[in-house]
Formats: structure tokens, C-alpha cells, sequence
């Protein structure tokens, strides 16, 4: 069972139409073709671990030695292929013709940016991104933790100059990991995210994700200067959290 974050509904009871269908179809093809065998080569590695219960160390992996950290335990690495990331922008440009990006007015006004939320407004294609995280990309959360996630919050961000450019201090504090996927590097002036107290990560190439638990690391977006910067942000709930609910 896939848990989700509860989010406002602005466009509640509006049918979404899909340009394009295959984004419904989880797929390996989604995946970076370079990380798909570090994760299919690390998937046995970490069911073994857990099959001995945390009695024997964590044998080391190829996807472990290929994530990068820029800023402490603040992790990078290629996870959406360039193609998925040119047929999602696809798709987004089809939601702005059906729906306007809008904040989410619950929360503080420093905080809200444009956005559309998909487990809301495309829910077969937040169950379609959800089941590709929880079949692969949770290797890469047990790489890095030994954790896993169940579910969450998955939505397309809009920062730009014309209406919110960067966001306040703040936790993303209804999730335990937040990946956060850029999907248009280079059309855009501006931009990266800044850690408090760690340092600043600029905007990563299309796919790469920006990996990081999400309560305890203080950041901000910075100003978009020239453009519309977009990005597929991962509001995620490990298994833990939620049987602490």
C-alpha cells in the first residue's frame, strides 16, 4: 500500500487528460541507463543484509561508490534518464495548458511555490512515479540509510522571476527523504539550493537527484533570475515514520 502526505486541493474534482501515455507505465526506461545495473546489481546486496537482520556489516556496493556528496549528507546522483526528463517536460507543458501552477496557500506565504500536485490532480501518473520509487529507486535510500520509503508526495515545481523566484528557510518536515529531480537545467538564469550551514549544491543536470533527509536539513531554493526553472520534487515517508504515525 502506497501512504501519501495529505495536500491541499485546489484543482479537486477537475479531470487531468495525459498527453503522453507511457509516462503511466513505470518503466526501466525511466531510469538512467548508467544507474539501472548499480541499482540492479545492489538490490540482492541489500536483501541479504536484511535477511540477516542487521547481524553482519553492509557489504559495500558499485551504487554506493558512485553517489556523490557534495555537502554532508547532502547526496547526488543521475536517476531519471534525459529521455523520461524531455517526455516529462513534454507533459508539464501540457498541465500548464490545463491547470495553472498555483501555491499551496496552508502553508507559511515564505514557503509556498508555483506547483501542481500529481497525487492530487494526475493520480495515475503520481501511482506510476510512486511504484518506480518504492521497486527501484528505494535501493538507493538503503544504500545511503538502510531505510526504505513507502510513499509520500510527488509534485512538478515552477520557481521564476515573474511570480516566485526562491523560498524561505525551511524543513520539509511531513517527510523523512526528499529527492528533488531538476527537469529543465540550462533554460533557465539562477537557481541550486542552499543548506544552512553546509554550503550551496547549483542546479544539477536534468535527472540527477538531490537526495537528503528531509527534518533535519535546513534549506532554501535560490532566486531564479531569467526563466522558469522546474523541478520533480519527492516528498517521501519511509516505513519507520509511518508506523510511528
Amino acid at each position: 500500500m502506497i501512504t501519501e502526505l495529505p495536500r491541499f486541493q485546489k484543482n479537486f474534482g477537475r479531470p487531468y487528460i495525459y498527453k503522453n501515455a507511457l509516462l503511466l507505465m513505470a518503466s526501466e526506461w525511466f531510469i538512467d541507463d548508467k544507474t539501472l545495473p548499480l541499482i540492479n546489481g545492489a538490490l540482492p546486496v541489500m536483501q541479504r543484509f536484511e535477511n540477516e537482520e542487521g547481524l553482519e556489516d553492509p557489504e559495500p556496493t558499485k551504487l554506493r561508490n558512485t553517489i556523490n556528496e557534495p555537502l554532508n549528507e547532502v547526496f547526488t546522483l543521475p536517476i531519471f534518464s534525459e529521455e523520461f526528463c524531455s517526455v516529462f517536460m513534454d507533459e508539464v507543458r501540457n498541465m500548464e495548458k490545463q491547470f495553472t501552477f498555483e501555491p499551496n496557500y496552508s502553508e507559511l506565504k515564505q514557503h509556498q511555490i508555483n506547483e501542481f500536485v500529481l497525487q492530487n490532480d494526475a493520480r495515475d501518473l503520481y501511482l506510476s512515479l510512486m511504484k518506480l520509487v518504492i521497486s527501484k529507486i528505494n535501493v538507493v535510500f538503503q544504500t545511503l540509510w538502510n531505510r526504505e520509503v513507502v510513499g509520500g508526495g510527488i509534485q512538478v515545481a515552477n520557481y521564476n522571476p515573474r511570480d516566485i523566484s526562491q523560498t524561505a528557510w525551511h524543513h520539509d518536515t511531513s517527510a523523512d527523504i526528499s529527492m528533488v529531480v531538476p527537469l529543465n537545467t540550462g533554460d533557465y538564469k539562477g537557481g541550486g539550493t542552499e543548506f544552512f550551514g553546509r554550503g550551496v549544491v547549483p542546479p544539477l543536470p536534468n535527472g540527477h537527484g538531490l537526495i537528503f533527509p528531509s527534518f533535519t536539513h535546513l534549506h532554501r531554493g535560490l532566486p531564479v533570475e531569467d526563466g522558469d526553472r522546474y523541478l520533480l520534487v519527492f516528498w517521501l515517508q519511509s516505513e519507520e515514520r509511518k508506523e510511528d504515525l
